[in-house]
């Protein structure tokens, strides 16, 4: 791991204008290039920006996503732009977490709960034959690559679910990418009673 790159903090905008969240980034681009680079998210949602910031109160928030594989660390330029807050030293992680894995495609399944050949990987030992139950590891996360965007707009789902709102209201679930979203998100937070009343948004 990265030391000096990691543990740093950045405040993003949700969708629909429902406030801005908070990032925290873990660099093992060292160990892998590719998708070496980790971020969680946190619980704090604030409504306005703000020009200081407490990182204790942020951090104590809880996380609400995480370990999400990003495609780039979050830039403070641009139209997606992110706001460097701080950086802590009491970090989270000190080597790559553990993955789920599927043994085969997960495009054709909206619920992951039916899928059989599933297997915890930490990138370097991925072993096939030592398939467990998917209720055994759904709360770990996947290497599906992200970008700010997409962390950014599965936050604001997992708002609006947790709001009792509907996100189908909010998000186009017929688009690919936010039909993806949805489906990682729900298949990985929530237990699977939840996840079955919020396929129900989704039309066939």
């Amino acid at each position: 791991m990265i030391k000096e790159n990691s543990g740093k903090i950045y405040r993003f905008k949700l969708d629909h204008n429902l406030g801005f969240g908070f990032a925290e980034i873990y660099d093992f681009t060292d160990i892998s290039e590719f998708d070496g680079r980790i971020i969680y998210t946190f619980n704090r949602i604030d409504t306005e920006e703000k020009s200081d910031y407490d990182l204790k109160k942020i951090t104590e928030s809880g996380i609400s996503l995480g370990p999400i594989r990003s495609v780039h660390s979050p830039g403070t330029r641009g139209k997606y732009a992110t706001k460097y807050i701080g950086q802590r030293t009491d970090l989270i992680i000190n080597e790559i977490p553990l993955t789920k894995e599927f043994h085969g495609l997960l495009i054709h399944e909206k619920n992951w709960n039916n899928l059989k050949k599933w297997y915890r990987s930490d990138k370097f030992k991925e072993l096939h034959s030592n398939f467990v139950s998917y209720n055994e590891l759904r709360n770990l996360e996947t290497r599906i690559l992200s970008s700010i965007v997409g962390i950014a707009t599965k936050l604001t789902m997992k708002k609006i679910i947790d709001e009792n709102k509907k996100v189908s209201d909010f998000y186009d679930l017929s688009e690919m990418g936010n039909f993806n979203t949805f489906i990682q998100l729900i298949n990985t937070y929530y237990p699977i009673e939840k996840t079955e009343n919020l396929l129900t948004e989704i039309k066939n």
